[in-house]
């Protein structure tokens, strides 16, 4: 079995740009370019990195980790502390550059976002040659590189762009998708997470081929209704479409201290919050 498409297959492009806040803070101080950088907290505390640049990435480090952690790692790493404001700044430029391509923009956070381009007639129609000049706008307008992928569907088009990091692209049509999902470890699909990942294991998949011998059903039964999600991307199958205005559900904030605290009284004096 063939993974699914549609006749006339979507045209979507998934922008990742690289390393992002990092790159910011390459840009506007250049005596960082070239070493090994961390944005994020103080190493010496509780911080956690939020972005990690190429060359710190060698020594493993990455987002999300403790810097205490990524200092170890890297003892020679240079940490920044966040810019935000700017990051948006810079995020809302490669925005408006998107636009000008199609107004069938969803962005994902302030460094990707997907495009849906399919019916559009400039540069000869080509989602690779729209994703090429995009990316080639981008650097022109910011001095910052990003990656893309190509493909019919969201999913691919996430995939791809981590192909060729940094600064590249990644094309996957129609006739290669069954193929290269074949090959996929399952690892690398989007909404597989680790947990998931070690119960596949168990039941012997570790790629996409593995995962698509699994009857449907056996994955309801194993996973519930995201058995039917699992049963779908090991196929190609992947329906959501582009949306340009995205619903925030929620919103979330969250503070990380130096030291642990179990004072009440504490709490909320850190937290700027009235006794």
């Amino acid at each position: 079995m063939t993974a699914s498409t549609p006749l006339s297959p979507r045209k979507i492009i998934h922008i990742d740009m690289d390393a992002f806040y990092a790159s910011v803070e390459q840009r506007d101080f250049p005596e960082l370019r070239g070493l090994p950088l961390v944005v994020g907290g103080d190493p010496s505390g509780r911080g956690v990195v939020a972005a990690a640049s190429y060359e710190v990435r060698k020594f493993g480090v990455r987002s999300a980790m403790s810097c205490y952690e990524a200092r170890k790692r890297c003892p020679e790493a240079i940490f920044v502390r966040p810019r935000f404001e700017v990051y948006r700044a810079v995020s809302r430029d490669i925005r408006q550059l998107m636009h000008r391509l199609t107004p069938h923009v969803e962005p994902l956070s302030l460094d990707e976002a997907y495009l849906d381009v399919t019916g559009l007639s400039v540069h000869k129609g080509s989602a690779t040659l729209m994703a090429n000049w995009l990316r080639a706008q981008i650097l022109a307008h910011t001095g910052l590189t990003a990656s893309a992928g190509v493909s019919f569907n969201k999913m691919l088009a996430k995939i791809a762009s981590d192909i060729n990091k940094p600064n590249g692209i990644a094309v996957i049509p129609p006739a290669d998708a069954d193929a290269f999902i074949s090959t996929l470890p399952i690892e690398r699909f989007h909404g597989i997470g680790k947990a998931t990942a070690k119960r596949l294991h168990a039941m012997g998949v570790r790629t996409g081929a593995d995962l698509r011998r699994l009857p449907a059903a056996a994955l309801v039964q194993e996973f519930g209704k995201r058995g039917q999600f699992y049963h779908d991307i090991a196929h190609g199958r992947d329906e959501r479409t582009v949306k340009s205005q995205r619903t925030h559900k929620s919103v979330g904030s969250e503070t990380t201290f130096r030291d642990n605290l179990d004072d009440d009284a504490e709490l909320k004096l850190q937290r700027g919050c009235p006794r």
